[in-house]
C-alpha cells in the first residue's frame, strides 16, 4: 500500500541565494516523515523570478517547480502550489517559506493534529518562539489583523501571519483563494466558513537574512479587498444581506424623522424627503434579494 503524500510548497520570488539550501533542509525531513507513514514531495512555485531560482531548486532535489511566467503574488503562488498538489493527489499539504525563517524540524508536529484527526487547517504560531525582535509596525499590525480574524472566525487565533501552515485533503479539494497578493487571511476565512477544524501549534521564527518581506504600509488596504473577496465568494448574504439591511434601516430613520416633524406640526407632509426614503429603501431592497440569490447559487455550487 501507498504511503500517504505530503506535498511542501514552497512559494519562491527571486530566491536563488537561499533555495537550494530550503530544498535541501527540508528534503532533510524525509527519513523521519517515513517513519510516520507519510512520503514526502517538495515543490517549489517559482513566481515570475528573474534569477536562477528554478535551476537551484531542480539542483537541491525539488521534486517538481510548478512556475509562473510573471509575477503575480504570494496569494497566486500559494493558490498554484495547492492545485498542483491536490492534481498530484496529496493527502496532506504544507506552505513553507524560501527564506528559512521557518524551521523545516517543525513540520512532524505542525501536521500531527490533522494526523491525529483533530484539525483540517493548522497555523504555526511564531510568538512562544519567536528568535528576534519584530519590527513594532509589524508587531502592531498582526495584532490587529489577528483580532480581526478572531473576530471574523470566532477561533482562538494567536497568529493569523505565518509564513508555514498546513491543510488536510478534504480543504485542499474545496479551497478558495481569490487574492493573489497574501493568503494567510483568506484561507482562516475561508476554511472557517466551509466548517472546517482549526488548531494552533507553536513554530520557531528566525530573523530574514536575505531578500525582503513583501509586507509593507500598504498591506492593509490590500488585504481587507481579499477578506471582503472571500467573504462574497463564500458567504454572499452576510456581505451584501448587511448591505441592504444599512440602506433599509437608513429609509426607515429618514421617514421616522420626518413623520416625526410632521406629528410636531414642523411640516406639510409625513415624507418631506419621498425620493431619498424610496431610493433608500428599493436600493437596500435590491442589495437584500441579490444577497439571497448569490447565496442559493453558492450553495448549490458547493453540493
Amino acid at each position: 500500500m501507498e504511503k500517504p503524500t505530503l506535498v511542501v510548497i514552497v512559494p519562491a520570488y527571486n530566491e536563488a541565494e537561499r533555495i537550494g539550501e530550503a530544498v535541501t533542509a527540508l528534503s532533510a525531513e524525509r527519513e523521519r516523515l517515513c517513519k510516520m507513514g507519510l512520503a514526502l514531495r517538495v515543490y517549489v512555485v517559482n513566481d515570475g523570478s528573474k534569477d536562477d531560482t528554478t535551476a537551484r531548486a531542480q539542483a537541491a532535489g525539488a521534486d517538481r517547480v510548478v512556475r509562473h511566467r510573471v509575477n503575480q503574488g504570494l496569494g497566486a503562488a500559494v493558490r498554484s502550489g495547492i492545485r498542483a498538489a491536490v492534481n498530484d493527489g496529496a493527502d496532506l499539504l504544507v506552505k513553507f517559506d524560501a527564506d528559512l525563517q521557518h524551521d523545516p524540524a517543525d513540520i512532524p508536529a505542525l501536521i500531527r493534529p490533522i494526523l491525529d484527526d483533530e484539525a483540517d487547517v493548522v497555523y504555526g504560531n511564531r510568538f512562544e518562539r519567536i528568535e528576534y525582535r519584530m519590527p513594532i509596525v509589524r508587531r502592531l499590525g498582526n495584532i490587529v489583523f489577528t483580532g480581526l480574524m478572531r473576530w471574523l472566525t470566532r477561533w482562538p487565533l494567536r497568529d493569523s501571519q505565518p509564513g508555514i501552515f498546513a491543510i488536510n485533503r478534504a480543504y485542499m479539494e474545496q479551497f478558495y483563494l481569490p487574492g493573489d497578493y497574501n493568503y494567510t487571511q483568506q484561507i482562516l476565512l475561508d476554511a472557517y466558513h466551509k466548517g472546517m477544524r482549526f488548531a494552533h501549534v507553536p513554530v520557531a521564527f528566525r530573523p530574514r537574512t536575505t531578500g525582503r518581506s513583501f509586507v509593507s504600509y500598504k498591506y492593509p488596504m490590500k488585504v481587507l479587498p481579499q477578506i471582503l473577496m472571500v467573504l462574497v465568494g463564500v458567504k454572499p448574504l452576510r456581505v451584501f444581506g448587511s448591505v441592504g439591511a444599512a440602506f433599509l434601516l437608513l429609509a426607515a430613520g429618514v421617514f421616522g424623522w420626518d413623520l416625526s416633524q410632521w406629528l410636531w406640526s414642523q411640516a406639510e407632509k409625513p415624507a418631506q424627503h419621498v425620493n431619498l426614503i424610496l431610493g433608500l429603501g428599493l436600493f437596500g431592497l435590491q442589495t437584500l434579494f441579490f444577497g439571497i440569490l448569490a447565496d442559493l447559487i453558492v450553495k448549490r455550487s458547493l453540493r
